[in-house]
């Protein structure tokens, strides 16, 4: 959030839409509300990480074919495994014994619901007859990572204010 703040001045401030009060004019408002239209798409960008970037730079090689862009979702589920990992290793070492033993222990529960739901995923999607569901499949199981690491992410930081 505190990096989107500091962003918006700055895009304003390229587009042109941020000047000083003497240089005002009747167009500006216009003018604004065109660069800010284009500019907001910028912000999207700005704050996608670098292994969505990826997935996505990986997904537009595979061009239509359904395995590879499968095979692109599910290099990006193993580097968000390693961003859940980075995470915890962080927390063990900043946090003091007991709080980081809970979110060992919310861990461990996480992991055997991921189980279940890699389970359920596989038996329902992922074994249906078109290639499709195996892009389909790898998709939702990336976004389950992907959450968990953004969360033990979003404690890093947490605590790191504290």
């Amino acid at each position: 959030m505190k990096k989107f703040l500091v962003l918006i001045p700055l895009i304003l401030l390229s587009s042109g839409c941020v000047k000083p009060q003497e240089q005002q004019c009747p167009s500006c408002e216009e003018y604004c509300k065109e660069k800010l239209e284009v500019k907001t798409s910028d912000i999207a960008e700005l704050n996608k990480h670098p292994i969505d970037i990826e997935e996505e730079k990986c997904i537009k090689i595979a061009d239509t074919s359904d395995i590879k862009m499968g095979n692109c979702t599910l290099k990006a589920t193993e580097a968000w495994f390693k961003e859940i990992d980075k995470a915890l290793i962080t927390l063990k070492q900043i946090l003091p014994a007991d709080k980081y033993e809970k979110i060992a222990d919310s861990q461990k529960k996480w992991e055997s619901y991921i189980k279940s739901e890699f389970d359920v995923n596989e038996n329902v999607i992922y074994n249906k007859a078109a290639t499709i569901y195996y892009t389909i499949a790898a998709d939702q199981k990336r976004e389950l990572i992907k959450q968990r690491a953004l969360l033990l992410k979003n404690y890093v930081a947490d605590v790191k204010e504290l």
